[in-house]
């Protein structure tokens, strides 16, 4: 069966009804939301659309970040990113648990323009993944500030999609618990396991995964709307 995972806790349950409205438009495939925190009422939300299931008990696995890596972080990404990285570092975990045969992750940040059978299709059967490649000037930046290896390529994992029980879950998931001291997200942790470890993926089309920031596109199937442009979403929602 093919599904939908997605994932919230207290900070991001706003977004829940924005990505469904756009999402419910054009699909209904099963849902599954992961339950990153969230409170009752967005939880009860959740189950009139879909299934949940918990994360697997952790206990608390952040590493203390040393002041040099902090100040790097910050002047790279804001000082922003700490209210960010617990869920970040949780999502591995919930793709490792997906119930589904074919899953697609969303972040709740995406908006989804259309049926997205076409996203499931672009699996193909000698993959373990398919994740779009973050844009140039990204990689630019990861290779010059030393935040990738040489050679590495910075995937976004916004959208990805994967098999149950792929290998490189279970590898993403143990770095991102015993490794998240050395790297600023997941998607960091993740285009490293690629890296190292030869993962098979197949690199999605930008439209798969348009980023926000990168201007209109109407033959995107998916806009995400990452860091600073979540306030055209918040700008919008107040407007109804």
């Amino acid at each position: 069966m093919n599904g939908i995972v997605v994932a919230s806790d207290l900070k991001s349950e706003w977004l829940l009804p924005w990505w469904w409205k756009f999402y419910s438009l054009h699909n209904n495939f099963p849902v599954a939301f992961c339950d990153f925190g969230m409170s009752e009422k967005a939880l009860n939300w959740c189950k009139e659309r879909g299934t949940i299931y918990p994360l697997p008990s952790q206990g608390s696995f952040m590493k203390t970040i040393s002041s040099g890596k902090k100040k790097k972080w910050e002047n790279r990404f804001g000082e922003g990113i700490w209210h960010f990285r617990s869920a970040w570092f949780k999502k591995p975990l919930a793709l490792l648990n997906a119930p589904f045969d074919l899953n697609c992750w969303l972040d709740l940040d995406c908006q989804v323009m259309g049926n997205l059978q076409t996203l499931f299709d672009s699996l193909p059967s000698h993959a373990e993944a398919a994740l779009a490649k973050e844009p140039s000037d990204v990689q630019e930046k990861d290779q010059n500030q030393s935040f990738n290896l040489p050679g590495e390529i910075t995937y976004n994992s916004g959208v990805i999609v994967f098999r149950r029980n792929s290998k490189f879950l279970s590898k993403w998931a143990e770095a991102a618990i015993q490794q998240n001291d050395s790297f600023v997200g997941d998607q960091n942790v993740l285009s490293r396991i690629i890296y190292l470890h030869d993962t098979q993926i197949a690199e999605l089309d930008s439209r798969f995964n348009w980023f926000k920031r990168s201007g209109p596109n109407p033959d995107a199937l998916i806009i995400h709307y990452i860091a600073g442009w979540k306030l055209e979403i918040l700008n919008a929602l107040s407007q109804n």
